[in-house]
C-alpha cells in the first residue's frame, strides 16, 4: 500500500479550495448583475407608464450605468413610446443606493431626437 505525503494532500486541497471559491465568485456576480438589471429595467418601464398611462411601449434599450458617487449609481434606458398616433423616447434615469440596493429617484423625460433607437 502506498502512502501519500502529506503535502500533496494538502495541495491538492488548497487547489480545488482556489478552483471552487473562484467559481463560485464569477457565478455569484453574474447573477447579482442580472437581478440588478431586471429589476432596475422594471422600475423604468412601470415609470414611463405611469407618466404616460395611455400610450403603448414598443422597445426599450439599456444605454449605461453611471457611479454618481459611492452611495448612488444611475442606469439610463431609452423606452420608445407610442401614444396616439405619435412616436417619441422617453429616457429613464434610476438612481440607487448599489451597496444597499435601494431606489433614490427615477427621473422620466421626453427625448426629441434619441440616438440609437
Amino acid at each position: 500500500m502506498k502512502t501519500v505525503s502529506l503535502s500533496k494532500i494538502l495541495f491538492t486541497f488548497v487547489v480545488l479550495t482556489i478552483i471552487f471559491t473562484a467559481g463560485i465568485k464569477a457565478y455569484g456576480e453574474q447573477n447579482v448583475e442580472n437581478v440588478d438589471y431586471e429589476k432596475w429595467s422594471r422600475i423604468a418601464l412601470s415609470s414611463v407608464k405611469e407618466k404616460y398611462p395611455e400610450s403603448q411601449l414598443i422597445d426599450y434599450k439599456y444605454v449605461k450605468r453611471e457611479e454618481v458617487n459611492e452611495e448612488e449609481s444611475k442606469d439610463i434606458f431609452h423606452v420608445k413610446v407610442k401614444e396616439k398616433d405619435k412616436l417619441f423616447v422617453a429616457s429613464v434615469d434610476v438612481v440607487f443606493n448599489p451597496k444597499t440596493g435601494k431606489l433614490i429617484t427615477v427621473n422620466v423625460e421626453k427625448v426629441e431626437d434619441a440616438p440609437g433607437m
